[in-house]
């Protein structure tokens, strides 16, 4: 079988999906581009040059190119124009969360996708990070039994995480810190527990008072099943950057985070004996796998 191209268009964002087409069986990284590659220093450089990976001259280029796989890893207010584009040009699209930045542009993208006919995907890496993974295999097989509550929080401090040029905290864009960063939180409880049928959300402003949006914020969702959820989420927190989960079932509750070694959980019914409630650990392998911070 053919390895199939990809070409990936953001480099900071973008490396490490640049790396993995670069360094998997199954693909090649074929072409790369970032409008400001000769002024950001943040690129990596090196690695498109010591693996002589072409570097695009344009967006454009991109989408003639005979990619099979375009990866949008862009400032978020590029997500939806640069999708379509490529998925107009025939291109299967892997998109960096959050999808866009309202929900018109998230329709925009579905239909185009619907009228390509080829694949879409978006970033929620948290699906994929181990400790996460484990957490709701054990929710699956009933390990703590019926889900009750559950609650996630994106936790950050996006002082020194400010993007090129200071696109996060640009009055023009207003990216806003629940949806650019809290959308793993966000999709992580809808992963374990469905889609919400009802949403309340209060904000504030205290942390970054001179940023166009919010920075933190708590949402209380209910789902399926009669199951309740919370989701914290702040950008200027003053804490080590952490996506905390706890999953309360009727038989037990797990604690699980995006970068720990291991998870724990506590079975009612491992304690009986003892007749007191207590933690087990489980490892986790993180290496070269895990949700990085922005």
């Amino acid at each position: 079988m053919a390895k199939l191209k990809v070409a990936v268009i953001g480099l900071r964002m973008g490396e490490a999906w640049a790396t993995a087409a670069h360094t998997q069986p199954n693909t090649t990284l074929s072409l790369v581009y970032d409008k400001f590659y000769a002024e950001n220093d943040r690129i990596n450089k090196s690695f498109f040059v010591d693996n002589q990976i072409p570097i695009a001259k344009s967006e454009e280029e991109v989408y003639a190119s005979d990619a099979d796989i375009v990866v949008v890893a862009s400032p978020d207010h590029f997500h939806c124009e640069q999708s379509i584009k490529a998925l107009r040009a025939g291109k299967h699209v892997a998109c960096e969360k959050p999808l866009a930045s309202n929900l018109d542009e998230c329709r925009q993208i579905i239909a185009a996708v619907k009228e390509s006919g080829k694949f879409f995907m978006t970033g929620q890496v948290c699906r994929y990070a181990p400790g996460f993974v484990l957490a709701k295999h054990l929710l699956t097989e009933g390990r703590i039994g019926e889900l009750v509550y559950l609650e996630s929080e994106y936790a950050h401090d996006y002082t020194h995480a400010l993007g090129f040029r200071n696109w996060r905290s640009d009055p023009a864009i207003k990216r806003h810190g629940f949806l650019g960063g809290g959308c793993h939180a966000l999709d992580l409880m809808r992963w374990l527990a469905g889609d919400p049928s009802e949403v309340f959300c209060y904000m504030n402003q205290k942390h970054l008072p001179d940023w166009p949006t919010p920075d933190t914020g708590v949402a209380v969702a209910k789902f399926p099943a009669d199951v309740i959820g919370r989701v914290f989420v702040s950008i200027g927190v003053k804490r080590p950057y952490t996506m905390r989960t706890v999953i309360n079932g009727t038989q037990g509750t797990i604690i699980c985070d995006n970068t720990s070694e291991k998870i724990q959980i506590c079975e009612a019914s491992s304690c009986q004996a003892a007749q007191k409630l207590a933690f087990a650990e489980i490892p986790v392998q993180t290496a070269s796998h895990n949700v990085a911070s922005e």
